[in-house]
């Protein structure tokens, strides 16, 4: 009999132990949520209950914060006790209830007394620290932790605690300290160092000081390289590019590196617009042997540089034919393939439309649309480049066919939806309004946003004006224009485009007229004209579909060329004010702040 009572007995246990578990953390929750919600006085009830209960000490802490909010200080101190004396989350506690009497003094002795009694152990230090972190008590955080390492005997112990606390502390030279301490022993953590100096510094003066203590550290570790990085990063955050170049040419030799730094440098240089530093850097890599890991991708680099910087600036035709051999010399060496479609593109729009050889472009990229084995995105591309071309020169049948191509292929791509846009595009050069429309209507739904807007913008632009002149006059004269200004004719293009306004004084394109002259002013360096045709579209169209990328396109126009950074800072403030849904809003903003001087 007793052999079958033992066990309903231990099962009888069981379920009880289980059913009591269950009914804590019920009463846990309930209380949280009631502590939450501010009902404090009910939120207590239920923690007394729960801290008289078994594994009551679990609970000292949110029934102390529960006395506290309501101002129980007597029955706060009284389950404190005498516990303080060897346990530092009551003796934190005592802390916290000497700073809810405002007694700071008090308050401060207590917590020199958790600080003077630490146990040598790491893991309950660091505890202790969190106490203060999770308090935003950063100076008493930092404390313990420097109290901490004397107490564990060891100089390096919580290094990245202290670093975050430094950064969230602003305690810049402390921070800097600390990281410069870790990197003699651990070079790896290189990249970590630059991310907390990059989110801590905020003026010049923090980094001449980083650099004084850099090469002070260069001479007494000459070995270690990971100071030789930092101080090339200081450079350039600085907007020293030369001298960043220096020391990271300095760290490859004396490393035997594969040029990896340089070229990635050269990268952010590009990014920057630091083009002759870039340059510089590029040249380094391609004196080289020919077999270095990063020779053909400098080559490569070099020449969109190159190429970036003769089209963006004025140009002679000695530059136009120098880039040309480059690219030539390139896929003479190389050969045409996946590999060099960059350079085939590149040269096929050199050959177009600067060089005045169309017939070689054409012929350059029909080659390339049929090399084997090539990758269909960059085919696709090539077609999009090869039908632009066959546009240009009135082969609207070939191009349409390209682009036909490519929508097919790449059907709820971009790659597919912009072959679609400039197929609408070819039928409004060509006058089938109607047509054009209803292509343009489908891909207002694109999932680009860009030919998304591009595609509602060019379709409401017929609609309006057809519903003033259904036989469609002007907007023949428009899309003549635009096929002009497609062709780089842009001075028959401007022509054009006066003609249409003297000529058609009811039409509604006079703001699609301003901003294509705009467009064309800009490319040409006409700044001042730009300038004028832009704030024409802001005070006479407000309401227009342009009226944001007028303002946008102004303040780009004023920071960057015109240098007039207070109407720069003016117009994009604009623009975030009026047209909250805008494409630029986010360049718009981020622009803003960095002329207002936030810390981007």
């Amino acid at each position: 009999m007793s052999c079958i009572i033992r066990p309903l007995l231990v099962l009888v246990f069981l379920i009880f132990g289980q059913l009591a578990f269950a009914q804590t953390k019920a009463d846990e929750a309930t209380a949280q949520q009631l502590f939450r919600n501010g009902e404090y006085d009910k939120s207590l009830i239920i923690y007394q209950k729960l801290y008289k209960g078994k594994n009551g000490e679990a609970y000292f802490e949110p029934y102390f914060n529960n006395l506290l909010k309501l101002k129980r200080y007597d029955e706060a101190e009284k389950i404190i006790g005498k516990n303080y004396k060897n346990k530092p989350d009551y003796a934190l506690a005592l802390a916290e209830l000497f700073l809810e009497q405002g007694n700071k003094e008090k308050a401060n002795k207590a917590f020199d007394a958790v600080l003077a009694s630490l146990p040598a152990d790491e893991f309950a230090i660091s505890g202790i620290a969190n106490s203060f972190y999770a308090r935003e008590d950063y100076e008493y955080a930092i404390k313990t932790l420097l109290a901490g390492r004397k107490v564990v005997k060891d100089d390096r112990a919580f290094s990245y605690e202290l670093i975050n606390l430094y950064r969230f502390a602003r305690q810049k030279d402390a921070l800097v300290n600390e990281l410069l301490a870790v990197l003699s022993e651990q070079p790896a953590f290189l990249a970590n160092a630059k991310n907390n100096l990059a989110r801590t510094f905020d003026s010049a003066q923090d980094y001449d000081s980083l650099k004084s203590l850099l090469l002070k550290k260069i001479q007494k570790e000459p070995d270690n390289t990971a100071f030789i990085n930092l101080l090339a990063w200081n450079y350039t955050q600085q907007k020293q590019y030369d001298l960043a170049l220096l020391q990271l040419i300095a760290l490859d030799r004396r490393t035997n590196d594969n040029g990896a730094n340089i070229y990635n440098f050269a990268n952010t240089l590009i990014d920057e617009q630091a083009y002759p530093t870039a340059l510089k850097a590029l040249e380094y890599l391609l004196g080289k042997a020919p077999n270095s890991p990063y020779y053909i991708a400098a080559k490569v680099a070099s020449l969109k540089l190159k190429n970036q910087q003769v089209l963006a600036g004025k140009f002679n035709n000695t530059d136009l034919q120098q880039l040309a051999k480059d690219y030539q010399d390139l896929l003479n060496t190389y050969g045409e393939n996946n590999q060099t479609a960059f350079a085939i593109k590149a040269l096929a729009h050199l050959q177009a439309f600067y060089l005045k050889q169309p017939q070689q472009a054409i012929q350059l990229l029909e080659r390339a649309i049929k090399i084997t084995n090539i990758n269909a995105s960059i085919n696709a591309q090539l077609k999009l480049d090869l039908a632009n071309l066959y546009v240009t020169e009135n082969q609207p049948w070939e191009a349409a066919l390209l682009y036909g191509q490519v929508e097919k292929a790449f059907p709820d791509h971009p790659i597919g939806q912009d072959a679609k846009f400039k197929n609408a595009r070819l039928s409004f050069f060509s006058g089938d309004f109607n047509w054009a429309k209803a292509q343009l209507d489908v891909l207002k739904a694109s999932t680009s946003q860009l030919i998304a807007n591009d595609a509602l913008d060019l379709s409401l632009l017929i609609q309006d004006e057809l519903a003033v002149d259904s036989n469609g006059h002007a907007l023949k004269i428009y899309a003549r224009a635009l096929l002009l200004n497609q062709k780089k004719a842009q001075e028959k293009a401007l022509q054009t485009l006066d003609t249409l306004l003297t000529s058609y004084p009811q039409s509604t394109l006079f703001d699609d007229v301003l901003m294509l002259k705009a467009d064309i002013f800009v490319e040409n360096k006409n700044l001042l004209q730009a300038k004028q045709s832009l704030e024409s579209i802001i005070s006479r169209y407000h309401e227009s579909i342009w009226a944001d990328d007028a303002l946008f396109k102004l303040a780009v126009l004023e920071e960057d060329e015109l240098k007039d950074l207070a109407s720069a800072k003016k117009h994009y403030q604009q623009l975030i004010d009026d047209f909250p849904g805008s494409l630029f809003l986010a360049e718009a903003r981020k622009r803003f702040r960095n002329l207002r001087g936030d810390a981007l």
